[in-house]
This record gives C-alpha cells, structure tokens and sequence, in this order.
C-alpha cells in the first residue's frame, strides 16, 4: 500500500471517530473516578465518610465498655453480638445498609467480640442448608440446628436537625444506638455519636 493511501485511511478513521465522540459528548456529562476513601461534602448530607466515622466512634465506644468485661468473667469467651435495624428517621435518603455494613466492619476488627450474620444473611443460609439435606453428600452436609446464637442484639436510629439563617445552613445528624442483652432484654451499652456540618448555601445555585 502507497504512503499516500495509508495517510489517507488514517485520516477517515479519524475523522469518523471524532464524529462519533461529537456524537457522545454532545450531553455534556464527563465522568471521573475518585477514590472512594477521600472525604467529599458535595450537599453536606449524610454520606460514605459520615456513615464509616460514626460507625468506627461508636463501636470503640461499645468495646471500651465495662460490660464486655463483666461478659467474659462470667461466661469465660468473648459476647456474641448480632447488628440489628438502624431506622432512619430523618427526612433524607441514607442508606443504613451501608451503616450497619460498616458497624459489623468495625465490630469484628476490634477482635474484642463475636459477630454473626444478620437475619436476612441467616435466612440464606437456612436455606442453603436444606438444599444440602437433599442434594449434598453426608460427608460434607452441614447440619441443621449448630447456628452460633447471638448474646446482644446492637439497634438504633438515625435523626437529623437543620438550623438555617440567611445563607448559613446547619445539619446536625445523631446515630444513637443501644445494646440489649438478648436473654434478659436488659440494656448494657447505650450510646451514639453526633456530627454538625455547616453548609453556605450562597456556595450553590
């Protein structure tokens, strides 16, 4: 192939890509990764970093607790803890999914405790059991009813209260949750962690 044909087709591609990227950009949109772990406060509502914070403040709080000491000298082994529901009672969209995710990480890092899956990962579980019972080889069925039962069940609930003058906007938000003892229902633990965030409104249009 001559160098003129080779430059010539090396210009209809080009030319046929730049028409369709024309195509494609003409929304607008560019999109770029960030780093998930990097604090970004785009709205000032609750988000990643808020949710990772309280959660790693709240559970060095429960585990510094007198109570996790009294556990062991009575029963000999570390309490078996269960994440329960955090309601969000605030009016914004906050995942407690990622919350309470981020409680059970931080619960089991501390290596104070025993976590067990939540009930929804229990029912999974349970029925993967039963289709072992039909379908596995008895060498390698796991038994029914060898579940480790939970001691504390760790709840509670998110709420947020918004302060404004002029362009100044405050949101104050407060994770406060509690730890009961699953036996006796008595309360052990109860606690929370709070964050205010100043917003300037006059920032935004």
């Amino acid at each position: 192939m001559s160098p003129v044909r080779a430059l010539a087709l090396v210009a209809s591609a080009a030319l046929a890509l730049g028409s369709s990227v024309a195509v494609t950009g003409c929304g607008g949109k560019t999109v770029n990764r960030t780093d998930p772990n990097a604090v970004r406060d785009l709205s000032g509502n609750w988000n990643a970093a808020d949710s990772q914070q309280v959660a790693n403040a709240i559970i060095a709080d429960v585990t510094a607790d007198p109570w996790i000491d009294k556990f062991r000298e009575k029963n000999g082994r570390d309490p078996v803890i269960k994440v329960g529901k955090v309601v969000n009672r605030s009016n914004e969209d906050i995942s407690t999914n990622i919350f309470t995710n981020d409680i059970r990480k931080a619960l089991r890092k501390t290596g104070k405790v025993e976590v067990v899956a939540s009930s929804g990962e229990n029912q999974q579980s349970r029925e993967e059991r039963k289709d072992q019972d039909v379908n596995a080889s008895a060498e390698t069925r796991k038994e029914s009813f060898q579940e480790t039962g939970a001691d504390f069940l760790l709840q509670g609930a998110i709420e947020v209260q918004h302060d404004q003058e002029g362009s100044e906007r405050q949101k104050f938000y407060a994770a406060d949750l509690e730890l009961t003892e699953i036996k006796t229902q008595k309360l052990v633990w109860e606690g929370g962690k709070k964050i205010a965030k100043d917003v300037n409104r006059s920032k935004y249009k």
